[in-house]
Formats: C-alpha cells, sequence, structure tokens
C-alpha cells in the first residue's frame, strides 16, 4: 500500500473538511470560529496517520476521513483551550490570532466545548459495532488528553511537584493520547486486539517523543517557524527540568526508534519511510 505524503494529503484532508463542516447543522457563531482554528494551519499529522495505516487494512478511504476529521477537531478544540488566559494565556497560534483574541474569551472557551462533543455526533453516522468502538476508545482518549492538560497546569502551579515518571505520564496522556488513537483506531475498528495493542504502544512512545521534540522547539526555535509564543514552557515541568536537551533528544529519539520497531514488525514499510521525513520536519520545526 503506498503512504500518500502529508503535503498531498493535507490538500485533500482540508478539501473534505470543508465539505464535512458544511454538512454540519451548527450555530454559525461557533461554526465560524472553529472553522477559523481549524483551517488555520497544522500540519494534519493526526489524520494523515489515521488515513495511512487504515488503507493498509483496506478501510474505507470515506470512513477514515471522517475519523480523521473528528480527530483533528478534538485537537483543535484542545488548542483553544490551551491557548485561553487562564491555562496558557497564548496570543497566537500556528502563526494566527489564538481563537480567544479573535473572537473574544467567551467564544472560545464555548468553541472548545463544540468541538469535545462534535465527534461522537460524527461518530453516530457509522454502524452500531464501529460506533461503539470508536466512542469508548475517544472517550478514553478526551478523558486522558484532558487529565494530562489538568497536570501540566498543576505541575506548573506547584501544585503537584513532580518526577520524572509524572512528567511522562502527563505526557502520555496530554500529547500521546491522541496519537494513541490516531495509531490503533483501525485495527480496532477490525477487532485485531494483538495490533491494536502493538500500535497503541507504538502512537504512546511517537506521542511522548513528539511532545519532546516540541519542549525544544520552544528553547530554540523561532515564531516564524513554529507560529507562536515561545519561551513560554520556562516556568512549566517538562523533561528539559531534569535532563540536558542533548539527553531530553537522544530519549525522544530512542521512543520514536521503538515506533519504527513495531512498525516494521507489522510491515508498514512505505509508512515508515513517510513518517521519518516527517520526523525530520518536526525537529527541524
Amino acid at each position: 500500500m503506498k503512504t500518500m505524503k502529508i503535503s498531498d494529503f493535507k490538500n485533500l484532508f482540508d478539501k473534505k473538511s470543508h465539505s464535512f463542516f458544511e454538512s454540519l447543522d451548527l450555530s454559525n457563531l461557533l461554526k465560524t470560529s472553529l472553522e477559523y482554528s481549524f483551517f488555520s494551519g497544522g500540519k494534519r499529522l493526526r489524520p494523515w496517520i489515521i488515513y495511512n495505516i487504515g488503507r493498509y487494512y483496506d478501510i474505507d478511504e470515506e470512513k477514515l476521513l471522517k475519523i480523521g476529521f473528528a480527530t483533528e477537531i478534538i485537537h483543535t478544540a484542545s488548542l483553544i483551550h490551551d491557548d485561553l488566559p487562564a491555562i496558557d494565556n497564548s496570543n497566537y497560534r500556528r502563526g494566527n490570532m489564538s481563537n480567544h483574541k479573535k473572537f473574544s474569551e467567551w467564544r472560545a472557551i464555548l468553541t472548545g466545548d463544540l468541538g469535545f462533543i462534535l465527534p461522537f455526533k460524527i461518530f453516530a453516522e457509522f454502524d452500531d459495532n464501529e460506533s461503539r468502538y470508536l466512542n469508548a476508545f475517544f472517550s478514553e482518549t478526551i478523558l486522558n488528553l484532558i487529565e494530562g492538560e489538568t497536570l501540566d497546569v498543576a505541575f506548573e502551579k506547584n501544585i503537584i511537584k513532580p518526577t520524572k515518571s509524572d512528567i511522562e505520564n502527563m505526557y502520555r496522556k496530554k500529547t500521546s493520547a491522541l496519537f494513541e488513537f490516531s495509531f490503533a483506531c483501525s485495527p480496532l475498528l477490525l477487532n485485531k486486539k494483538e495490533e491494536f495493542n502493538s500500535l497503541k504502544k507504538a502512537g504512546k512512545n511517537f506521542g511522548i517523543a513528539f511532545q519532546i521534540y516540541d519542549d525544544l522547539k520552544d528553547i530554540y526555535g523561532n515564531f516564524e517557524d513554529v507560529g507562536k509564543d515561545l519561551n513560554r514552557d520556562e516556568n512549566k515541568f517538562t523533561f528539559l527540568k531534569i535532563l540536558s536537551p542533548e539527553k531530553a533528544k537522544i530519549y525522544a529519539n530512542n521512543l520514536f526508534s521503538e515506533t519504527i520497531s513495531i512498525l516494521l514488525s507489522l510491515k508498514f514499510i512505505d509508512f515508515i519511510e513517510e513518517l521519518q521525513k516527517i520526523k525530520s520536519l518536526i525537529e527541524r520545526k
């Protein structure tokens, strides 16, 4: 199965996402706000993973795009809430004004709330078994994401004094949860339990590595490349509080290598080649 390059996929996905939005019966106030953040950039990495792993399992293309759409909505909603004054207080996201700066704080809060519920409306269109599997896994994913963000803020406010294990657990919930879903939702739909567990682990490792690379960008990146306020993490508890940048990067690279080993065992050869190219882009920008 030939893996679609992420730039080609982004064009396909964004075009389909416009039509998906048109089919949703939403208040214009919230729809405009959600679309603003949804289409304000982003690599579409999570939908890309869903689509290309799903194609290895010969799952219908339209179905995979809808699952990717739902996943990108929840990712967008989480970023809208992250940027709020009470949490990260960020003025920019992906080079554009953050949602609350563009539309006001109350509208951003409600837009984020909408984004956390909307995926379940999308999954209701699937058949009963698929909908049940997706809803259960997605509910677990969202709960982890919220708990991870809670831990991140609690560490920053010194409510909890974290260990290295605590920080990694926060990474796994805050960042890896959506990657676990993205890597593993296709074998879940086909009830392939062993492959589901393997790909979920691959997503966990990839997500933690991804977060470490992101922490490094906060220190060494620039606004033009990263597109958001930088050096905001100095009060946050990240791996860079307990490891040197060099050791943190080695740890991330080892986790990424474990992800590749799992994908190799499943013979996702072409997907591995594209994922390695994406890793190079993530590290640079």
